[in-house]
């Protein structure tokens, strides 16, 4: 009779010790943690990518306006632009104000506000984009670009079924961008991205983006490296 006890006894803490296990494994919460870097990255790249009429897409139309005299007069341009067959699809609405500094050499200052949505098989964004920036001539062939701006939203990476929303903050540096083709041949914007996650846990990341010419860009984020394609917003492994 002894032994019969025993035996059930030890049945008895067996099943209470598996019990245990499974509740604690059970409660844990797998939606509340704080967006990684990856992902905090691909949303920088693709707010300054061309693909989403983003940041770099805003500083060729800059400088493209201002290279055909449209930035030589106080003047304000409206843009619509809508692309629902390219790969990444999008909708933004954009009101360029130009106001002349000096005029020779010829010095504007441009406030941009944006509003729209885009939209990729692995990320959507609903946001608002924001530029103050000066531009000035720097020599017969070149623009030179500063200020700041930034992009707030909320996001959904479709990939990892992450939603969280965020801001972006930039400082445009020494960028330069050909009178001719209009693109980007050098400079830095540093950035800074923070937001909430699922849960509602905060994020912060801050690095800096280099404009390589051609379109490329590099990303030095939270100590991540992201080599990317201002074209596409493809990151290159």
């Amino acid at each position: 009779m002894k032994k019969l006890i025993l035996i059930s006894l030890v049945i008895v803490l067996s099943i209470g010790v598996n019990s245990c296990g499974k509740e604690t494994s059970s409660t844990t919460n797998y939606n509340i943690y704080q967006v990684p870097v990856d992902i905090a990255a691909t949303y920088v790249i693709m707010a300054f990518s061309n693909a989403t009429t983003g940041i770099n897409y805003q500083l060729e139309k800059a400088v493209g306006y201002t290279a055909m005299g449209a930035a030589a007069f106080d003047s304000i341009v409206t843009l619509k632009k809508t692309d629902s067959a390219a790969t990444v699809k999008y909708t933004y609405q954009v009101i360029s104000t130009f106001a002349v500094i000096t005029s020779s050499p010829l010095k504007t200052s441009l406030d941009y506000t944006s509003n729209g949505w885009f939209s990729s098989a692995t990320f959507r964004s609903q946001d608002q984009p924001e530029g103050d920036w000066i531009i000035s001539v720097q020599d017969a062939s070149h623009l030179g670009i500063t200020g700041t701006g930034n992009d707030t939203g909320a996001q959904d990476d479709v990939t990892e079924n992450v939603l969280f929303t965020s801001q972006i903050a930039y400082t445009l540096q020494s960028v330069l961008a050909d009178k001719m083709t209009y693109m980007v041949t050098s400079g830095t914007a540093q950035v800074t991205i923070l937001g909430n996650g699922p849960g509602n846990v905060s994020f912060r990341y801050s690095g800096t983006l280099t404009f390589s010419g051609n379109r490329q860009a590099v990303l030095v984020l939270g100590g991540s490296t992201y080599n990317f394609s201002l074209t596409t917003g493809t990151i290159s492994k």
